[in-house]
């Protein structure tokens, strides 16, 4: 498939937004070749997330298995900002994949707070309510009561995504700042796209952390499925050193 690709189009790369795009691309080559051991890590993570969609037909929980697909794809998404080094803009990613596991699970586990999340829009009341129920706390205490293992990895993430990226904290800002000091003036510089760098792995680790524990709480939602295709036993293996 990768040799029957299309060429770039006529102009692509010769304004900033289409250059930028290429050396994100080019950054995840790079990535590939040099951090084999994270890549493999986050494909092993993937096939976890793919082996559990695949033909899952008529799901107990059809809400839970819409949120594990949307889960799925934010985990992807996190996968590309990282190994293109975008390493503060792959926080927003990393939080919504947590939330759609801690929704999927929270819902999974309370009769009729799928209905209501599904009418979250009939009115404010509804959407004020829906809001109200959906808190990181009360998220985190039903993962905790299924995982405890899983509620405090979730709680960590969660809050260093905040202070990270997913939201405009300090953190987020200085994490990607490089200072230059020059005679006469000094020049502060935000980076959009990290090299190898401690920034880097930091990032290719959380990705890893995070696609671990969205599993593992989603472990609590289709538990005979996991046993069955062997993801608990793969998703162990690849928590350590995490």
């Amino acid at each position: 498939m990768g040799n029957n690709l299309l060429p770039p189009p006529p102009g692509w790369g010769t304004d900033t937004l289409t250059g930028f795009i290429e050396a994100a691309y080019r950054n995840r080559f790079a990535t590939f070749a040099n951090k084999r051991d994270w890549f493999q890590r986050l494909t092993r993570l993937d096939a976890c997330f793919l082996r559990i969609a695949k033909d899952c037909l008529n799901p107990s929980d059809y809400i839970a298995a819409l949120l594990f697909m949307r889960c799925h794809s934010a985990y992807r998404a996190a996968c590309e900002h990282a190994l293109a080094g975008q390493c503060a803009d792959l926080f927003p990613q990393v939080r919504v994949c947590l939330e759609y596991a801690g929704y999927a699970l929270h819902i999974h586990r309370n009769a009729g707070l799928g209905e209501k999340w599904l009418r979250r829009h009939d009115d404010k009341a509804t959407k004020r309510a829906v809001k109200n129920e959906f808190t990181v706390s009360n998220i985190r205490t039903t993962i905790g009561k299924i995982n405890e293992h899983a509620a405090k990895v979730f709680d960590e993430l969660y809050q260093r995504t905040i202070d990270l990226g997913a939201h405009p904290n300090e953190q987020a800002v200085t994490g990607s700042l490089a200072i230059t000091k020059q005679e006469n003036r000094t020049e502060f510089q935000q980076i959009h796209l990290h090299s190898d760098s401690l920034s880097l792995d930091h990032g290719l680790r959380t990705t890893a952390q995070t696609g671990v524990c969205s599993l593992e709480i989603f472990q609590g939602v289709f538990a005979e499925r996991f046993e069955l295709l062997g993801i608990r036993a793969e998703f162990l293996k690849l928590r350590k050193g995490l």
